[in-house]
């Protein structure tokens, strides 16, 4: 039983969606939670405000949101000395990060899940002064983010991801890139550099078995030309591919601190959100950051 905690919802969604998604949410938080606030974020940018100024108060907080708001709340977690627990209910277009943790899609279930679950620490990376989740990357993954278009993203929700991707693919050049990983350099030549620390993307579960929540490393893949035509397979769902280590069109790599520079600066994504370049230094932050998850 939690003492007290916060429940943020996002205050631009529909307001009969807010009114179902706290009808769905509230009468099971109520049994495990014995004061509960509710509060709408207004702008992007308000659930880090707001999880930075107001995370010492609470014993849990929690949100429903996407990995947009997963981002934002990290980002305002990390930075408190003793962060309380993040609960993450999916309401967002592909729920990535909540997927990786194992958590129901269906937000009844979700709730129920969580509430009876149990307090992990999750691995997040830092990349410069800020964090990310699920992945950091550049190249074909930072132009998906770019290309996706707000009007398919509403109608057509998380297949508006593989629309996008489906395009990127077809119209994607090299570039040249320095990586540094735990000291070993590596100079050369990609259409995608992909720094995973969950393992779903684009609601697509990643054909690699390395990746673990928890283990202190970030997943680096190197991805050539001839790799992005396996990610289009994989996407188009035609031939889902198991990763052969043999082969050098899709390269992987483990560490815990990353250099990466590009020969011009090029655009990061970070869990979605796009609003650094390269280049960028980043470390794998371990035991730091306490999430809600199921048992």
């Amino acid at each position: 039983m939690f003492t007290n905690a916060l429940l943020l919802v996002n205050g631009n969604t529909d307001q009969g969606i807010i009114k179902k998604n706290i009808e769905a949410t509230a009468g099971i938080l109520f049994k495990h939670i014995e004061q509960l606030n509710i509060e709408r974020t207004r702008y992007k940018g308000h659930t880090e405000i707001i999880c930075k100024e107001w995370g010492h108060d609470y014993e849990l907080i929690i949100i429903i949101g996407g990995d947009g708001a997963v981002h934002e709340a990290v980002n305002g977690l990390a930075v408190l000395d003793s962060p309380p627990p993040l609960g993450i209910l999916p309401g967002g277009t592909c729920n990535d990060f909540s997927r990786a943790l194992s958590i129901p899609q269906q937000l009844r279930r979700a709730t129920e899940s969580i509430m009876n679950g149990t307090i992990r620490y999750i691995d997040v990376g830092q990349i410069n002064d800020r964090y990310f989740t699920n992945f950091c990357g550049i190249g074909l993954i930072a132009d998906t983010s770019v290309n996706i278009n707000d009007n398919w993203k509403g109608r057509l929700g998380r297949f508006s991801y593989f629309v996008s991707a489906l395009q990127t693919l077809t119209n994607t050049a090299p570039f040249s890139f320095k990586l540094t990983i735990d000291g070993y350099e590596i100079v050369d030549e990609a259409v995608m550099l992909l720094i995973a620390n969950g393992n779903f993307l684009g609601t697509n579960q990643l054909p690699f078995q390395h990746i673990i929540l928890d283990d202190g490393e970030c997943n680096i893949f190197v991805v050539n030309q001839g790799g992005a035509s396996l990610l289009r397979e994989y996407l188009q769902a035609k031939n889902p591919f198991a990763w052969n280590p043999d082969k050098n069109d899709i390269r992987h790599y483990q560490g815990r601190t990353i250099d990466l520079q590009t020969s011009s600066p090029m655009k990061v994504d970070t869990d979605g959100e796009i609003y650094m370049q390269t280049p960028v230094s980043i470390t794998t932050q371990s035991g730091k950051t306490p999430f809600l998850v199921p048992s």
